[in-house]
């Protein structure tokens, strides 16, 4: 998953917003040595991509690329999953997006300085700029995805892809998510219960 979504999910797990961005940048084995909300935070993160990327929904939506495109499948749907939740926002979320994303940026910029190295370059960017805002736009996602483009080994435009899907492919992707999210939430907040009881270091 991408951004928007870690962003509601955590906010709904009541978990660490800016752990929850985190586990795309930090890997290796927990604890971290960051405060232990951050590392709920990441674990929860892990989690949430495990069971998108194992999900029969995310599976057939990027299936639906066809070559070259497939490959980078899983970039695609991520980003296409936040742009669906954004025009889908209130059917899971009652606070209006752009009064959570300004809470949600607000707080990631508070723990900037509560993290040794500060927040990663593009989550400090991504809060002062509001990029995600541009994700409920078409345009803004053909743009985004460009930007993740420019940044592979062998650059690529891949906001091109989204035109390679149909009108058909597109509706059934997006009902796909629509069917998939609600899962999703609770998945994660079984699994958080889950840390909090049973798997959390005491102290």
């Amino acid at each position: 998953m991408n951004f928007l979504a870690h962003l509601h999910l955590a906010a709904h797990t009541r978990s660490s917003l800016t752990g929850n961005l985190l586990g795309d940048f930090i890997k290796g084995p927990l604890p971290t040595g960051l405060a232990a909300h951050f590392d709920e935070g990441i674990w929860l993160h892990r989690k949430i991509d495990a069971f998108t990327d194992a999900h029969p929904e995310q599976r057939a939506a990027v299936a639906r690329f066809a070559p070259p495109w497939r490959r980078f499948g899983g970039i695609l749907v991520d980003m296409l999953y936040d742009h669906w939740l954004c025009l889908h926002w209130s059917q899971f979320c009652p606070d209006p997006l752009p009064r959570f994303l300004q809470q949600s940026y607000a707080q990631l910029l508070a723990d900037h300085h509560a993290l040794p190295d500060g927040l990663p370059l593009p989550l400090k960017r991504m809060a002062e700029q509001d990029w995600i805002a541009s994700y409920r736009q078409r345009e803004g996602l053909d743009l985004a995805l460009d930007g993740i483009g420019r940044r592979l080994r062998r650059p690529l435009p891949l906001g091109q892809a989204l035109a390679t899907l149909d009108e058909e492919a597109w509706h059934a992707c997006e009902q796909g998510f629509v069917r998939f999210y609600p899962q999703l939430m609770d998945h994660s907040a079984h699994q958080l219960a889950h840390y909090r009881t049973t798997i959390r270091p005491s102290g």
